[in-house]
Parts: structure tokens; C-alpha cells; sequence
């Protein structure tokens, strides 16, 4: 009878609320009561204690399953261990949220050029390059002899346009200059307003539009800023001459 009453009271008092470590317990038959003491006086006897209780908290046929909690600790454990191992080798689960990478978006074959566009720098000279350009240019012979047949500058259309160009200050007298007898007298007109030398006019005049020439073959555009880097002279004197020889047609091949 002290056995089962024993059994019993263990039963219900360590499940009810386990005690973070096993407890001793002794019946008394003067005062018909279990005592318990909190802490085992020996290894052996908490060990012998822990044994007893096991078996108890496995049990599931015991009548107090609405009075129950059980924390498993180690599971947790486990199952955390798992999920980490789980993302540490790439087997990531549904419900974590991928971030995906952006794409690139494919040209259309109909949408891509033809033909690699070439560059301004591969066909005129840049740089020093295009200094020593402009200082070696023929200035000696005549337009006739000089420029290709189609983009000989037209004489009638400096007779009939009427260009003009601005400057500050005052014009250059430069009717006694060097090769001034090769220009047209709205030519040394443009000249003297800009303050150059029929040298450095004739050169500027024979550069643009040996430029012009090169640039229409390789099918670029001949740009104001592309004029100032060919000429060895102000680059608004050069952005004035692009302007008016574009007005006479000279940067433009002839019928």
C-alpha cells in the first residue's frame, strides 16, 4: 500500500509541475504524510530518483493528459540545426523569399546597327597631329588644283549668298599680306572681319573642307565641335568660317 500511494503522489506531483530536478521522497506512517525533499543527498540517490520518474513522464495512459505540458527542448534544437544545415547547402525552403536578379534585357536583332559606327578620330587626325595638319596643308597652289573635282568650293556662290561674319574689334588690313591675291574679294572681306591672315584663312578654308569630304564618305556627321579641333586658330573664328562655308554649300559635295 505505501508503494502504490508513493508511486502515485510522485506521479501526480511531477507531472503536474516537474521540478527542474528530481526530488526524494519517504512516507511516514505516524503522521501519514510524504515528505520531500528538494535535492538528493547523494549522486546515486538522484540518479535512483530520475529513473523512477522517466518512466512517469513517457507514459501517456495516465488521466492527467488535460493537466500536461511537455517541453521538449532538444527537438527544438535539432529541427534548428536542420533548417541552418538546410540553407548552408542551398536547399532553402518555400517560404524564404529568394531575391531575384535583375535581367538583361535582349536587343532585338531588327534593333542592333548594321555596322559598327566608326569613330571621328580613326579618319581625321586629333591632337598635335591635326596641328601639324593644318600648318603642312598646300596653300600654295590654287582651288582648281587643289580640291577633287566635286568639292571644288563654288566662286558664283560668293556672289549670290550673301555671307556674313562678326567679330570684335576692328578689321586687319591684310591687302599687302602674303597670298592674298587667291582669295575673292568677299573672301578677304571675311578675313580681314575676323582678324586672319589670307594664310591662315586659306588653310582654314582647305582643312574644313578636305574634312567635310572625308567625313561624308564615312558617312559622319560634320559637327561644329569637330571643325574647332581641326584648326589651329580661335575656335570661334573656326565655329564663324564652319558656319559660312556651310551656307555657301562648300562643306557638301556638288552635283
Amino acid at each position: 500500500m505505501r508503494k502504490v500511494y508513493e508511486k502515485k503522489q510522485i506521479e501526480v506531483d511531477s507531472l503536474l509541475s516537474p521540478p527542474l530536478t528530481p526530488i526524494e521522497t519517504t512516507y511516514s506512517p505516524v503522521t501519514d504524510n510524504v515528505r520531500f525533499y528538494s535535492y538528493p543527498k547523494s549522486r546515486k540517490s538522484f540518479i535512483e530518483s530520475y529513473c523512477r520518474m522517466a518512466p512517469l513522464l513517457k507514459s501517456e495512459n495516465h488521466g492527467l493528459n488535460d493537466r500536461i505540458f511537455s517541453l521538449n527542448v532538444y527537438r527544438d534544437l535539432v529541427n534548428k540545426k536542420k533548417a541552418e544545415e538546410k540553407i548552408n547547402n542551398g536547399m532553402l525552403n518555400k517560404s524564404v523569399v529568394v531575391p531575384s536578379k535583375k535581367r538583361k534585357l535582349s536587343v532585338s536583332k531588327d534593333k542592333q546597327p548594321s555596322y559598327k559606327k566608326t569613330r571621328v578620330s580613326s579618319v581625321l587626325p586629333t591632337g598635335k597631329d591635326a596641328a601639324s595638319a593644318f600648318d603642312s596643308i598646300d596653300i600654295e597652289s590654287t582651288d582648281l588644283d587643289f580640291f577633287p573635282s566635286r568639292w571644288l568650293p563654288s566662286q558664283e556662290s560668293l556672289d549670290f549668298i550673301p555671307v556674313k561674319v562678326h567679330w570684335k574689334g576692328a578689321p586687319l588690313s591684310i591687302h599687302q599680306q602674303p597670298l592674298y591675291h587667291l582669295l575673292h574679294p568677299v573672301e578677304a572681306t571675311m578675313a580681314s572681319t575676323l582678324r586672319l591672315s589670307p594664310i591662315q584663312y586659306l588653310r582654314c578654308k582647305r582643312t574644313l573642307i578636305m574634312a567635310a569630304r572625308t567625313l561624308k564618305y564615312q558617312d559622319i556627321p560634320f559637327t561644329k565641335s569637330v571643325a574647332q579641333k581641326l584648326c589651329r586658330v580661335d575656335v570661334n573664328k573656326t565655329s564663324a568660317l564652319w558656319t559660312a562655308f556651310g551656307q555657301l554649300g562648300w562643306l557638301d559635295e556638288s552635283d
